[in-house]
């Protein structure tokens, strides 16, 4: 069997991948304990510094997946690509892509927060407000308690509306795939 460019990237994504989101995880948890739980020194500041970089990186993968399991299911080999993966194996990874991306909007209004100071957002955002408000936002729910102030913070925040609509627009389109397709058994 032939090992394409593809193919490899594909292998390599499957490792670093999850190694960079655990890596994120472990430097947004150092964030959102300083300084009650760790000492903010330069420690701490790179290890927050670093996964908050990373989380871009997660951008990268989690655009690959989606596309990926686009082409899987309504590109030329839609068939063969439903034949071989199993159905909660999609739903999973339309499920993780979701998560993610509620993270990594999260992040960045953290980041914001922290350059703009009060300017951003209507109130202090700590990370896990920000994932809460991040949630809210991508399923357009939109409670008020949290909002954004400053240009910067309303272009992302459109930006995530934008993004939430689109993929539960592909999510149900997902299921659609599948109530319309008979797979062979």
């Amino acid at each position: 069997m032939i090992n394409t460019a593809g193919d490899r990237l594909a292998r390599w994504l499957r490792v670093i991948g999850p190694i960079i989101i655990v890596y994120c995880i472990f430097g947004l948890l150092v964030e959102a304990g300083v300084p009650r739980i760790f000492p903010d020194n330069a420690f701490t500041a790179i290890v927050r510094d670093a996964a908050n970089f990373g989380v871009f990186a997660i951008w990268f993968y989690l655009i690959w997946r989606i596309s990926k399991t686009l082409q899987g299911l309504y590109g030329a080999e839609s068939a063969q690509y439903l034949e071989v993966t199993p159905i909660w194996r999609i739903l999973l990874d339309v499920t993780i892509a979701f998560v993610l991306a509620a993270f990594c909007f999260s992040v960045l209004y953290v980041y914001i927060a922290r350059l703009q100071g009060p300017a951003a957002f209507s109130g202090d955002l700590t990370l896990g407000e920000a994932l809460y408000f991040s949630i809210v936002t991508m399923t357009t729910t939109g409670y008020g308690d949290i909002s954004p102030k400053s240009g910067l913070a309303k272009f992302l925040v459109s930006v995530q509306i934008l993004f939430g609509f689109l993929y539960n627009v592909l999510f149900f389109s997902i299921f659609a795939s599948f109530a319309g397709r008979k797979r062979p058994g």
